[in-house]
């Protein structure tokens, strides 16, 4: 099934964009942000910790920087980027687009990449040798889950290489060459991105750095890759170990019933089969979009722990070429 039977009234409904649910779901985004950074910083260097806790507050202070660092990898394209992509935060399509592109240089992606790579995702998903986004072939995530804990040092290079390519002019994969052509429109603003990126992330750092400002590299300049496990997994298990080729958009992509909180920080992508069979339903109307197509879905197990063997490596794995976002 491509598109679900609902009535067009209804779907006009569900379409709707609406900037309140939106404006206090960023606050509180935000603000947990700010309350864990200052957190983190109160008790790593403030006289009242050096002085109580002494060595001791490096624990608490570790503590609140991973999960300042979790809740920071869900400004990306596995959460609010993502829905900014799609138009479907506020009414204020300039509103999105300015949000999208800061969230994509805090969380180190080129936007302009991940609006082509994310249209043909949607239009394709897992066709073989079209759709690059998404491998649905499993990565040794759970078996080296550490890795992704505290900092994810091979997705930082990963990251600043892909940048230092682009900016250079140097495009990599069938996807870009497929997309971003030398001398194409398209390739002159991916180069013109990348390079901003870098010099922004490098100019503000180092401006930072100068002040005596030490903090921002932890908290902005590296956040992205900080304790990003959870992240990775729910986006990972949008299409993990499901079928390629296949034209019927519910068995190609997977939705997971999750916890309010956990769900809040994913800005709701975990309704996924959802969202691909109506990309124009705003996040916050798909849990109604469910039950609108209760009748037409497969059955979903409530929780995370029942779908997590999708993403367990088996003992052959043939991976397909990464894009650019892929981990």
């Amino acid at each position: 099934m491509q598109h679900s039977p609902l009535p067009r009234h209804t779907l006009a409904l569900l379409n709707e964009r609406r900037n309140w649910p939106s404006a206090w779901r960023l606050a509180l985004h935000a603000g947990l942000l700010v309350v864990l950074a200052w957190a983190t910083v109160a008790l790593w260097q403030s006289p009242w910790a050096v002085q109580h806790l002494g060595a001791w507050r490096a624990l608490p202070a570790m503590v609140c920087y991973l999960a300042y660092g979790m809740v920071f990898s869900f400004l990306g394209y596995a959460g609010l980027g993502h829905e900014l992509a799609h138009h479907t935060v506020f009414r204020n399509r300039s509103i999105n687009a300015l949000l999208f592109r800061l969230v994509s240089f805090l969380t180190w992606n080129n936007p302009v990449y991940f609006r082509a790579s994310h249209r043909v995702h949607h239009q394709h998903t897992l066709q073989h040798g079209v759709d690059f986004e998404v491998n649905p072939d499993p990565y040794p995530l759970l078996e080296r889950w550490w890795r992704y804990m505290v900092v994810d040092v091979e997705a930082l290079v990963r990251a600043v290489t892909i940048h230092w390519d682009n900016a250079r002019n140097v495009v990599k994969g069938p996807f870009g060459a497929r997309h971003f052509p030398a001398g194409s429109d398209a390739r002159k603003q991916l180069v013109r991105t990348a390079r901003l990126h870098l010099a922004l992330h490098l100019g503000l750092a180092s401006l930072a750095l100068a002040l005596g400002w030490w903090m921002w590299l932890p908290l902005v300049t590296l956040a992205a890759f900080v304790c990003t496990l959870p992240n990775r997994v729910l986006a990972k298990l949008q299409h993990a170990s499901l079928p390629r080729n296949q034209g019927d958009l519910r068995q190609n992509t997977r939705s997971v019933l999750l916890a309010r909180p956990l769900a809040f920080l994913y800005w709701n992508m975990n309704y996924h089969t959802e969202h691909h069979l109506h990309p124009s339903v705003p996040y916050f109307n798909l849990p109604k979009l469910r039950t609108e197509l209760a009748d037409h879905l497969p059955h979903t197990p409530a929780g995370l722990a029942p779908h997590l063997d999708a993403l367990r490596m088996p003992k052959t794995n043939q991976q397909q070429p990464l894009c650019q976002e892929e981990p």
